[in-house]
This record gives structure tokens, C-alpha cells and sequence, in this order.
């Protein structure tokens, strides 16, 4: 006697999906992390030596009744974050120094070229590597393989990003004779525009905590500093000083900011909606927020000497751009309810 033909669509799932099938992002991240609480059968088979599991609800103050259930906006998982992650960077080895090759590397305003690519975002590097080095302390504290993926990507984003600014430097120390960012260390250590951003850069370094680390780094730092530096200094700026470089690795810079900004909103959300814990977690949030948005702020104010220096070609004055940054950071925080 024949077989019977199975009939219908069968499809096994470990865990519930947010939509009636599960996605592919939720089918290659879902589940990597197995705890005793969900999926794993047995105790931890590792421990700390002093007998701590290897994740912990106190590596963070906020509570979640399933950070399992938390998706990344963008549904990335490795291979297409690293497909994507290629295109970018073909396209800036290829259009940057082809842009320099035509000539356009000697109409550059020399006061442009140093000290505010030189020596200002020269010293970037540094800032790129310090948030590098917090988000890969949250990748290994954080408590759901969702957030951890989307994290990781984030990080590495910042090492990209880091290295986009390296090369730019050497591109434009074969183009521009006489051109070096060797002044850009120091500065990081000691000029009085800069300071304030390492050292605030460095608080987010020290922090234990790996959700403070995601709010402090995308819905505080970043839109402040990143914003202001980055955006209203110098992508509005640099045409007018001849460059058409610097505006191409920003705008991947920013297009990433953008999606790593998404991400933390998405994660904030999952905490403001758990049913336990919501009011907690708004106190909590709220008062990182209010601490950081006065760190970065502060940070921010030390810019203003680079928009006094007649490198603003657009007419916008530094109090302006400061107001502009400020408030839709606090447009941003309201649409989270996490303000007064």
C-alpha cells in the first residue's frame, strides 16, 4: 500500500512571531539565546566564578516581562546587514577618490581643510571608537538575541564609520599636498572644543548598564552632538568650502545614525508597554534621559567657536543650530513620553 501524502503546510516555531508567519530576520535571530526561563532545558552549563549566570535582570535597572519579544525595525540579520554594509562602502572607495582625482581636492578652502576636516573631524575617530567600545559592553550584557543582533550592528556601524574617516584623511593627504590630520590626537586630548565631547564620551564608556548605554549613545548623544557636528556643521557647510566629499561618507553615517535611532525607539517602546513594569521603566528611562540630554548638551555648547570661525556659509548662526538640535531631541523624547 502506498504512502499517505501529507497534505497542508506544516511549519514548526519555538517561539510566536509578531505576525501570523514568521519572517526570515525572526527565523535566523529568534532563540540564539537560550536561558533556563525559555528554551533551554537545563541550568546554565557556564557560570561566572563567582557563580553568576552568564545574563542577569540586574545588568540593567529597567524590567522586561519578555525582552524576547523585542524585533529590530529594520529586520537585520547578518547577511544582509553585511550586503548592504559592502554596497557602502564600494561606493565610498570608489566615489571619493574619484571626486578628489578631478581637481576638486585643490578648490577646497584651505581654512576648511584645516583645522575643521584636519584637526575637528580628524579627531571624529575617536568618538566613533569610544561608542564602539560602550555598545559592545550592551552587546554582551543585553537580554533578548534580538536586541543583541541589532546592537552588534550598531557597533560595527561605529568601526565602519571610524575607519570611512581614516581613509578620508589619506585620500586627502594624496590629493592636497601639504594636507595631515596629525594634530587631530592632540586635539581630541586637549582642545577645549573637543574635551567636552570625550568626556562625555567617556562617561557613556564607563556605564554598567546596557539599556542607559542605548538611550545615552542614540536618543541623547547622537541627536545632540552627532546632529549638530555631523549635520548642521559640517554636511550644510562643506559645499560652500569646495568639499563634495565629506558630504558623501556622512550621508552613509547619517542614513545608519537614522536606523540605529529607530532601533532604540522600537526597544524603548517594548519597555513603555509591558504591562508590570511600564511605569518603572518610565522613571527610569526618563531620568537617564534628563541626565544625559544636560552631559551632551553641555558638549554640544563647546562646539560654538567653529561656527564663529566664518566657516558657516549658510547664514545660520550656532545658537540657531544648537535650538534646532535641542528640540527635536525633545520632540524625540516626547514622542516616547519620556519627558515632564
Amino acid at each position: 500500500m502506498a504512502a499517505p501524502i501529507f497534505q497542508g503546510h506544516r511549519t514548526f516555531a519555538w517561539f510566536t512571531p509578531r505576525r501570523r508567519n514568521a519572517t526570515e530576520y525572526e527565523l535566523y535571530t529568534v532563540g540564539q539565546q537560550s536561558g533556563p526561563e525559555q528554551w533551554l532545558a537545563v541550568d546554565w552549563p557556564i557560570r561566572f566564578d563567582d557563580g553568576r549566570a552568564p545574563f542577569t535582570a540586574s545588568s540593567t535597572e529597567v524590567r522586561c516581562s519578555n525582552w524576547q519579544d523585542y524585533r529590530d525595525p529594520a529586520q537585520l540579520w547578518q547577511r544582509p546587514y553585511v550586503v548592504a554594509a559592502n554596497h557602502e562602502e564600494q561606493a565610498l572607495a570608489r566615489l571619493v577618490p574619484d571626486e578628489l582625482s578631478t581637481g576638486l581636492a585643490a578648490e577646497i578652502d584651505p581654512a576648511w581643510l584645516d583645522p575643521m576636516l584636519a584637526r575637528y573631524y580628524g579627531a571624529w575617530p575617536f568618538v566613533e571608537y569610544g561608542l564602539f567600545l560602550a555598545l559592545c559592553y550592551a552587546v554582551r550584557e543585553a537580554l533578548a538575541d534580538t536586541a543583541q543582533f541589532s546592537i552588534a550592528f550598531q557597533a560595527s556601524d561605529r568601526m565602519r564609520h571610524l575607519q570611512d574617516i581614516v581613509h578620508l584623511m589619506f585620500d586627502l593627504t594624496a590629493a592636497r599636498p601639504g594636507f595631515t590630520d596629525a594634530d587631530a590626537r592632540a586635539a581630541w586630548m586637549s582642545d577645549p572644543v573637543l574635551v567636552p565631547i570625550r568626556e562625555n564620551v567617556e562617561r557613556i564608556v564607563s556605564l554598567r548598564d546596557w539599556v542607559e548605554i542605548v538611550v545615552a549613545v542614540n536618543l541623547v548623544f547622537e541627536p545632540i552632538v552627532g546632529q549638530l557636528v555631523k549635520t548642521e556643521l559640517l554636511a550644510r557647510n562643506a559645499p560652500h568650502h569646495g568639499d563634495a566629499v565629506t558630504p558623501l561618507v556622512l550621508a552613509s553615517v547619517r542614513a545608519d545614525t537614522r536606523r540605529h535611532q529607530a532601533a532604540a525607539e522600537e526597544l524603548i517602546r517594548l519597555l513603555l508597554a509591558d504591562a508590570e513594569h511600564a511605569a518603572h521603566n518610565r522613571a527610569v528611562l526618563a531620568g537617564w534621559a534628563s541626565r544625559w540630554a544636560a552631559e551632551s548638551t553641555h558638549a554640544a555648547e563647546a562646539v560654538a567657536p567653529l561656527f564663529e570661525t566664518g566657516m558657516t556659509a549658510t547664514g545660520e548662526t550656532f545658537s540657531g543650530c544648537l535650538k534646532r538640535v535641542l528640540d527635536r531631541q525633545h520632540a524625540l523624547l516626547a514622542a516616547l513620553g519620556l519627558t515632564g
